[in-house]
Formats: structure tokens, C-alpha cells, sequence
């Protein structure tokens, strides 16, 4: 497990190193500055400090992204299982900042590029 968190360590997480990350286009995405790592809920462990995160719901598929009110980092987005408009069921996930571990070589970890902006 990698540990990671937010430059003031109010919000913290571990989980499984990520095998690829995502960069995506979109217009919350771009402006936060992450890099995605998704994860099934209940395989990372999140030990935050509620009073110092902050929650922002966007979008249809209600996904709400959180960030810490203290230092401001982006740390984590969770989103809940929803189908495409093509009938593709997609899971519930726990979006990681990948940006935030610890101790990751990120030049290392394969990159899938999402154009989230136009697709």
C-alpha cells in the first residue's frame, strides 16, 4: 500500500499502487491539476479530517470531488456507479489524486488520456 496526502497532511490515504492514471480534459479536472487513480470502494483507506475538506458535486453523474479547506489540495473524488448512454454499466469508484502519493515515480505509470472536454 502507498501512503499519500494533501502539502498539510490534514487528509490522508493508502492504497494499492495505481497500474495506470488518467489524465482528463475536462474543464474540473484541468482546473484541479490531477491525475486520476480510480479504485473500487473499500480498497483504499481514507483517514480525512472532515472539518478541513470540502466537497464540490458536479455533473450529471453527480460525482463529488473533495479538497482540503487548509491547504487547498485536490485529494479525492467519488463517484457512483451509473450507466453510459450506450447501456454500459460503469462501477463506483474512488477517484485518488495520483499526484499526491508518496514515494511514486509518476513518470513510471502508464498515462490514459481522456478528452473529457469534447467527449
Amino acid at each position: 500500500m502507498l501512503r499519500g496526502s494533501c502539502h498539510c497532511g490534514a487528509q490522508r490515504f493508502a492504497a494499492p499502487a495505481p497500474e495506470t492514471v488518467t489524465h482528463c480534459t475536462c474543464t474540473t479536472c484541468t482546473k484541479r491539476g490531477t491525475l486520476a487513480a480510480y479504485y473500487a470502494p473499500g480498497t483504499v483507506q481514507l483517514d480525512l479530517t472532515p472539518e478541513a475538506l470540502t466537497p464540490y458535486a458536479w455533473g450529471d453523474r453527480m460525482m463529488t470531488f473533495f479538497h482540503c479547506a487548509t491547504c487547498g489540495c485536490a485529494v479525492h473524488a467519488e463517484a457512483p456507479a451509473w450507466t453510459t448512454e450506450d447501456g454500459e454499466a460503469r462501477p463506483a469508484r474512488v477517484v485518488l489524486n495520483a499526484r499526491l502519493f508518496e514515494g511514486l515515480d509518476l513518470a513510471a505509470v502508464p498515462v490514459r488520456h481522456v478528452d473529457g472536454r469534447n467527449d
